[in-house]
């Protein structure tokens, strides 16, 4: 009877965990998407309860009625959570049919502006991509990876480790493998061309205490299961580009002039002070959506773009969730760590929004999607983005959580190029850091939203 009781609880909970870099695995799902609506169904770990009225008989009488009941829920529990697996995998057989025909017409589009454009060469970079992501995560520090990656991935997961690590732990893996990169989707507007790809690898994983070494690290990871995990990246390059130059920067080279890049993780060309990562020249990843937020709803049609497109041509839906998510991740570093050094430079005004103090672990992101922009009023214009996000308070279970993030600008403001928060919005100069609240060259202000968008408000929706 305890085998079975055994069976049945490995059974139940086998595959309810999956690592993933970046805090992936924590993330829980509000259930506002239904499966259907992705390529793909994850499991989020649903529960069910079972009751018996205990009516005794022969299960009292020898002491093993409260065991016989127990398994007799487990393996109830065991078939519903089979039977609402193979439901969902149905759907997600039915979801792949349907999006074929997405997928290649967007494919069909993006090779219009870009015949050179391989999805199989592309799909083998993305592999490449997933692989450098995860050394740079296992070793604490991304910048080895910030030239492929936009400013505001590289915040989320440099703001994640720091966390951790606030904490007093890191998150190791070992055995890390891309089983297979799966383009989903593509869609392009005026300015940008997104790659939308299905991520499937599998990695052991496991939070050890951050005085480790990497390699100590990785060996107490290997002693944990292997799990597999699904995501979706999405990569973004300025429309006009040819692949047919395009993977300079995993090769070492300058996207722009082809020059040789130093072996150091700075993502600036020496020689013709390009960018690299900021989809500018070459494709960038800009957003990591988890599968559960993920849907293929093409470019999204945004109250008011229209508007604020006709007095600033540059604008983009891609920058302004780049920015958002810059800004989110900013202001919950805040909130955890209790200082605003790294938020400030990125609000309208000194001290606002509050970041009240919180013990926040466990955070994950979502999605992040810009809802609606406001027409022009005292003088700025105002974005509203939706962050779709989880985390844990005081050590409980991460819980989901909507909050709306409001940027405003100056309405007189023009957007730069590129995905960037690196080049001073006033005079165009490099600036030190991206936290910096002034530029080192013409000493402008860069908080208060005259020259770019800046945090207003954090709302909980």
């Amino acid at each position: 009877m305890r085998a079975l009781c055994v069976f049945a609880l490995l059974g139940l909970f086998a595959g309810s965990s999956d690592a993933r870099p970046g805090g992936g695995q924590s993330y829980r799902s509000s259930g506002s998407r239904s499966s259907g609506s992705s390529s793909f169904s994850h499991s989020s770990g649903s529960s069910h309860s079972f009751s018996s009225s205990g009516g005794g008989g022969d299960w009292e009488g020898d002491g093993n009625g409260p065991l016989v009941a127990l398994c007799f829920a487990l393996v109830v529990g065991f078939i519903v959570y089979w039977g609402i697996k193979r439901t969902r995998g149905a759907q997600a057989r039915a979801a792949v049919e349907e999006e074929q025909q997405v997928k290649g017409e967007g494919l069909a589009a993006l090779h219009a502006v870009d015949p050179a454009f391989d999805e199989n060469a592309f799909a083998a970079r993305v592999r490449d991509l997933v692989t450098r992501v995860n050394n740079a995560w296992v070793e604490g520090k991304m910048d080895a990876a910030r030239r492929f990656i936009s400013d505001g991935v590289y915040v989320r997961f440099a703001t994640q480790l720091r966390l951790l690590k606030a904490r007093g732990i890191r998150n190791a893996m070992a055995d890390a493998k891309v089983l297979s990169a799966q383009i989903l989707a593509a869609e392009g507007d005026p300015l940008w061309d997104t790659v939308h790809v299905k991520i499937s690898a599998q990695a052991r994983d496991a939070d050890v205490a951050a005085t480790l070494s990497t390699a100590d690290a990785v060996a107490a990871a290997r002693k944990s299961s292997l799990n597999a995990y699904q995501e979706v990246w999405s990569f973004v390059r300025r429309r006009g580009k040819s692949s047919a130059s395009a993977g300079r920067v995993q090769e070492g080279k300058c996207p722009s002039c082809g020059a040789e890049l130093p072996a150091s993780e700075v993502v600036r060309c020496q020689y013709c002070k390009a960018l690299t990562n900021s989809g500018e020249h070459d494709w960038v990843l800009a957003e990591i959506t988890q599968p559960e937020e993920w849907s293929p709803d093409g470019i999204p049609v945004i109250d008011g773009l229209p508007e604020l497109r006709a007095r600033d041509a540059m604008v983009s839906v891609q920058a302004l969730e780049d920015r958002a998510s810059v800004v989110f991740w900013k202001w919950i570093d805040a909130r955890v760590t209790g200082e605003r050094k790294r938020l400030e430079r990125f609000c309208r005004a000194e001290g606002v929004p509050a970041a009240p103090r919180a013990d926040l672990s466990q955070v994950a992101v979502g999605a992040a999607e810009v809802t609606h922009i406001e027409p022009p009023q005292d003088g700025y214009d105002r974005v509203h983005v939706d962050i779709t996000w989880s985390a844990a308070t005081n050590g409980g279970e991460p819980d989901n959580m909507t909050h709306t993030v409001t940027l405003a600008r100056a309405q007189t403001a023009q957007s730069l190029r590129g995905l960037s928060s690196l080049d001073c919005p006033h005079c165009g100069g490099a600036l030190a850091e991206s936290d910096s609240i002034s530029c080192q060259y013409c000493g402008t202000a860069l908080t208060g939203g005259r020259d770019e968008w800046a945090l207003e408000a954090v709302e909980e929706s």
